[in-house]
């Protein structure tokens, strides 16, 4: 079963024996505890520690070999007849109880056993499952909580006609999402009357970055609220700026195809030459001069080479240089 670090066991059994050590400064910021303790014919080890930034536990099963050389050990540490001793930085005790109770709150990350049925394991077995079974409970009823929520997104999407994603970002109230309907139908009545530059620049500010897309949602002035606009669904907007621009790539392809085949030799030459070339700037200016505008284009995605071949086919070029 896997371990809850944020889970602590809390133990309290009956032991046969228990051998306390402790150490702690007088200023009392540092403190350790070594128990060496038997419950029940099992052996076990435990360790904690604590300073001013960080306190640690360890609790382990260990066999009788074990727990005697650590019990004998921790029996002769103290000066002969001595219970309580200090220097000039700590103050020290140790404890031999044969009756009583261990008890401890401890990390279930923290407890090691080698045996199944010990009384150690037993208590932290069942706290486990308790804890699984509250866990369980509560992610069903979080589920259950979760489909209702949809469901009822889902409903308002239908019938407002706003995307089910938009619906789930923006939240069931009827208010704010027709605020957002609203304002998204105008934002795509103006993204119909916009030229192509704006066009181009409007569908890459939308996918350039979120602060470019929050930019963009801002100037044509879409309610989005507090919702991240990366989590909105923009489709309708975006494929009408798509095919506006995808339009246009193809009718300006035409006309400069048209204007190449069209242009005197020598400008042909020149046109041909300039393409072939790696200049971006020389690029632009041959598009510019064949009709073309160039800042409603994508101009790693135009198809230049088809230009290309339209002016090596007038040129007598066989091929494409």
């Amino acid at each position: 079963m896997k371990k809850n670090k944020n889970l602590f066991i809390k133990f309290h059994v009956n032991i046969d024996e228990c051998v306390r050590f402790t150490s702690e400064t007088k200023d009392h910021t540092h403190l350790a505890i070594k128990d060496v303790f038997s419950v029940n014919g099992y052996y076990f080890y435990y360790v904690y520690n604590r300073n001013e930034k960080l306190r640690t536990h360890s609790l382990r099963e260990i066999d009788k070999e074990e727990y005697m050389t650590r019990r004998k050990e921790l029996l002769n540490t103290p000066p002969k007849g001595v219970k309580c001793w200090k220097n000039n930085k700590n103050i020290f005790s140790l404890g031999h109880y044969n009756t009583g109770y261990w008890e401890r709150g401890i990390p279930a990350s923290d407890c090691i056993f080698i045996t199944e049925d010990n009384p150690l394991k037993e208590v932290h077995e069942a706290v486990l499952c308790e804890t699984s079974l509250r866990k369980n409970q509560e992610d069903m009823l979080e589920k259950a909580e979760k489909y209702e929520y949809a469901r009822k997104c889902g409903g308002l999407g239908r019938k407002l006609g706003i995307a089910y994603q938009n619906v789930l970002r923006i939240g069931p109230e009827k208010g704010k999402l027709m605020q957002f309907k609203e304002s998204y139908d105008r934002a795509i009545k103006k993204a119909e009357a916009m030229n192509l530059i704006e066009a181009r620049q409007t569908y890459n500010g939308l996918h350039l970055s979120r602060a470019s897309r929050k930019l963009i949602l801002d100037k044509l002035e879409i309610k989005y609220f507090d919702i991240d606009v990366n989590l909105l669904d923009l489709t309708e907007l975006e494929n009408l700026l798509s095919k506006r621009l995808e339009t246009y790539t193809a009718e300006s392809l035409k006309i400069a195809k048209q204007n190449a085949a069209d242009a005197e030799y020598a400008t042909r030459q020149r046109m041909y030459d300039d393409l072939m070339g790696s200049s971006r700037r020389q690029k632009r200016e041959v598009l510019s001069e064949l009709g073309v505008e160039v800042d409603a284009l994508d101009l790693n995605k135009y198809p230049l080479s088809d230009i290309k071949r339209v002016l090596a086919a007038t040129l007598g070029h066989e091929v494409e240089r």
